[in-house]
């Protein structure tokens, strides 16, 4: 069945398909920052737009693809703002494609929920112009995940392109094919078999042009005959060309055919519905480079992008969408300048960790400007809920109520850490005779002092990392840590903190070993450690080991250099407080080689020594084992990973992946007929699970199984060029030879990963996001022990709740990433007028739930997101306005 397009239909005059119609496409893949910074390639893209505009006003049948991002319109208006109303003009004749990507993102990287912002992001900004693309164009990104035609039919998008990415697949299916996700959702897609730039750079000479593309589109049609031919007349930062409309013409006589200059809407009207499907990840190399490195490069921006996503998914949106339910606050503004500059560093070359140095260093201010934005606006939203009122001021005597929230829709016990940070840290004493005083937490960081909770000691531990008041500088900040036990789902329970006398301190040793009622852990003399899971009587051995490797490869891929590295030496420590908190730290200093030897074939001589901690922890009620790895990488040109063996041999294992969770196989075969190596590292979105063991890394987004069993996660790659040439494991150049001497990650790296027994994939918002401590004052929103909402049962994550972009509405999203329906119940404790069922962008659709009393019950099906609308009521509470 053909589709219908307006603009296809006055373009080409008659309703030839397939055979009869070629499309020339004219385009710019514009990486908004890459080789060179962002201000470098914005004063290029305000040439090429002024260019651009010219072209359009002159050629009134010139139509040009903005490369499916709109975020580039924002970048060229901000310093040409008069040209707005010819930007505007040019989208609504359909003769510039704006969107629908915000940005043009990295496909695996991101978690589902960022790119969906992306969509939501994009196609509103194109919206502001004109009529936003349906066509998810994404020519550049390394690989897709198979969920993608979910997230594009929950848009409304009509048709996928894309270039990298396919395996064997390729070589029997159509250049045109129904891409089926897991949950039976599908989108048409289109493969760019000759590349995004196969028309680029065409000879001014248009019978010439058509001598050169004449073969090419002969060779589309021999692999589809039934869909167009597709040219794309544009490559990387390319000006648009003034003369296609010679070239359409000399084409069209070349090859008997129509060639029609469009957009790809334009070619998206034209294809008939394809014959061929196909379901599953692009995550292969048959045709184009797939450039697997980039899911290790520059490892600290990949953990930096997922705290950022972790606070805006787990605790910023959920809680301005509860505290619009309950106040009336609207932190709307602040989520939204938060999404737009956590998008800009989703591109695929800047979360890649694939640009120059420069790139990457601007990156990280942006990441800094999320943080806190969102850590800001959830600690306003908390403290207000929690009683402090608009000042938000940390009450000065004691008792203190600490309200800890958990931003999960089940109850939940952990580990928490309250700062000793009051606001402010000083005020005045006295009625007449004002004299300056300290905040009684201040006073307490020079005493003996201790605190408790609920009657119970809390642990007191530095807080070295925070810039904090101090009276003593020699000192780090105090902190006191304590376990919160079953705080209600998407809610807060309270706590009575108060001082004492003396703090109870931790038994401090060089014991091997901790426990509680679920786990027991052992060290052994190399650092390794053993795991019991003592309710399944199961054992992991040698847990923890490490693997270090020469790399002589580059930012987008892992090249490996024979050499060894050894263990120089191990200490052990050993905390255990009454609390029931016991923490063992194992400090291990590997002796590697300095760097790679100029040859850069071997490894040098030279050694260095690189100090390598995991500190272990169990607590009371917790079923898993808390590890928070330390790394202080002193050398360059090696891949350093972390190695947890299962005990015996798989062939199969299952990873944390886009919406889902994936089946995987341990066995790489070799494909030689591949333009680029068969990866053995896979990308995965927070756990891996093999033979039981369960590794939750939210942070650390590159692992391998090994055929014997080993979970082997990528803790850091070290190299030093953007892009070489002569790798072993890629042999074309993927960009261009320049150095990047902070891409060998020098320095020290946290982050935090878990171990548990079984498959929980609720494990890695629990890891990721913990619980909040926040100090409230004498007039709470919350009772002292309060649900706001609850989802059960836990085989159903909830994937996001946000405010909607407008009203009085929020935006409840689920997810069932298992093999088997599951009957989902939503328990609101907050007033709901109303429910509709909702597609990915917010518009209505019919699917079947029920809403009664508060609890919305529903199917979702394999694989499934169900989003809703959640209409609160008129009269809720709305905090005073200014």
């Amino acid at each position: 069945m053909q589709r219908s397009h307006p603009t296809a239909k006055a373009n080409s005059g008659h309703h030839a398909t397939g055979a009869n119609l070629c499309f020339l496409v004219s385009h710019t893949h514009w990486d908004r920052e890459w080789y060179r910074t962002f201000q470098e390639f914005r004063a290029r893209l305000v040439d090429a737009l002024d260019s651009l505009l010219i072209l359009l006003h002159n050629d009134p049948g010139y139509r040009f693809v903005l490369d499916g991002q709109s975020i580039i319109v924002a970048d060229y208006l901000a310093v040409r703002p008069t040209h707005a109303a010819a930007i505007r003009r040019y989208s609504r004749q359909g003769r510039l494609a704006l969107g629908p990507w915000y940005v043009q993102p990295d496909s695996f990287l991101p978690v589902g929920e960022t790119q969906i912002r992306n969509l939501l992001f994009g196609i509103r900004h194109a919206r502001r112009y004109g009529k936003p693309s349906r066509v998810a164009y994404t020519p550049d990104s390394f690989g897709h995940p198979a969920q993608f035609p979910q997230i594009f039919a929950g848009f409304g998008l009509k048709l996928f392109v894309y270039w990298r990415g396919n395996g064997d697949e390729i070589d029997t299916l159509p250049s045109t094919f129904r891409w089926v996700a897991p949950d039976g959702s599908s989108i048409v897609a289109h493969h760019l078999s000759q590349g995004y730039f196969n028309a680029a750079g065409l000879p001014a000479d248009p019978v010439r042009a058509a001598e050169i593309l004449a073969p090419m589109v002969r060779e589309l049609r021999r692999r589809d005959p039934s869909s167009p031919a597709l040219l794309m007349n544009g490559i990387d930062h390319a000006f648009p060309q003034a003369h296609t409309q010679a070239v359409a013409d000399a084409l069209s006589t070349a090859i008997g055919a129509k060639v029609i200059r469009g957009t790809l809407d334009d070619f998206a009207a034209a294809i008939d519905e394809p014959r061929a499907s196909y379901q599953g990840e692009f995550r292969g190399a048959r045709v184009a480079n797939l450039l697997p490195g980039v899911w290790s490069s520059r490892m600290h921006l990949k953990a930096a992008n997922r705290r950022c996503e972790s606070l805006l998914i787990h605790w910023a949106e959920p809680w301005a969408a509860l505290a619009l339910a309950l106040t009336g606050e609207d932190e709307r503004a602040a989520l939204e300048l938060a999404w737009s500059a956590l998008l800009e560093n989703q591109a695929h070359d800047s979360i890649g960790g694939c640009s120059q140095d420069a790139v990457h260093e601007q990156m990280l201010d942006r990441f800094d400007r999320v943080r806190e934005l969102a850590q800001e606006t959830t600690r306003r939203i908390l403290e207000r809920l929690a009683g402090l009122g608009d000042h938000r001021e940390t009450p000065w005597g004691e008792p203190w109520f600490v309200y800890v929230f958990n931003p999960c829709p089940f109850t939940r016990t952990d580990v928490v850490r309250l700062p000793l940070d009051p606001y402010p840290w000083f005020g005045f004493e006295g009625d007449e005779a004002r004299t300056l005083a300290l905040h009684p937490w201040i006073t307490a960081t020079v005493t003996s002092c201790g605190f408790t909770v609920d009657g119970v000691p809390a642990r007191i531990v530095a807080d070295s990392e925070a810039p904090r008041i101090r009276l003593q500088f020699q000192q780090p900040p105090r902190a006191i840590e304590f376990v919160a036990r079953d705080v209600p789902a998407f809610g807060c329970v309270r706590f009575v903190l108060r001082t004492q006398e003396h703090a109870v301190e931790d038994v401090v040793d060089d014991g091997w070993e901790i426990s509680n009622e679920f786990l027991r852990v052992k060290a052994n003399p190399s650092g390794t450690f053993d795991l019991d899971v003592l309710s399944a009587n199961v054992r992991y051995c040698g847990l923890g080991d490490w693997e270090d490797c020469g790399d002589r490869g580059d930012t987008y891929d892992f090249d490996p250099v024979p050499g060894s590295a050894s263990l120089h030496s191990v200490h052990f420590r050993r905390a255990r407080h009454p609390s029931g908190i016991q923490t063992l730290r194992i400090e291990r200093l590997l002796r590697v080689p300095r760097m790679l030897a100029p040859s850069r074939e071997e490894r040098s001589q030279e050694t260095v020594l690189l100090p390598l901690a995991l500190e272990l922890r169990v607590a009371p009620g917790l079923d898993r084992l808390l590890v928070d790895v330390e790394v202080d990488n002193t050398a360059c040109d090696h891949r350093l990973r972390l190695l947890f063996p299962t005990g015996k041999p798989t062939e199969k294992f299952v990873a944390a992946t886009t919406f889902d969770i994936a089946l995987r196989v341990t066995a790489v075969e070799e494909r030689p007929h591949w333009v680029h190596p068969a990866p053995r590292t896979f990308p995965h979105q927070g756990f891996i699970s093999a033979n039981g063991l369960t590794l939750t890394a939210p942070e650390l987004p590159e692992a391998e199984v090994t055929p014997d069993g080993t979970i082997a996660l990528t803790l850091l790659r070290s190299v030093g060029w953007l892009a070489l040439p002569g790798l072993r494991t890629r042999p074309q150049l993927a960009g261009p030879t320049i150095a990047t001497p902070q891409a060998q990650c020098l320095g020290l790296f946290r982050t935090r990963l878990a171990l548990s027994y079984g498959l929980d994939p609720q494990t890695v918002a629990e890891v990721s996001a913990g619980l909040w401590p926040i100090v409230g004052g004498d007039q709470p929103i919350l009772q002292p022990r309060q649900s706001l909402l609850t989802i059960e049962p836990r085989d159903v994550l909830l994937s996001a709740l946000l405010p909607a972009p407008r009203g009085r509405r929020l935006w409840l999203r689920l997810l069932n990433p298992r093999e088997y329906p599951v009957e989902a119940s939503v328990r609101f404790g907050f007033a709901v007028a109303n429910v509709r069922s909702v597609r990915l962008d917010g518009s209505a659709i019919r699917q079947p739930f029920e809403f009664q009393q508060g609890v919305l019950r529903c199917v979702v099906e394999p694989h499934r997101l169900r989003s809703f609308s959640i209409e609160l009521p008129a009269r809720a509470q709305e905090r005073r306005k200014p």
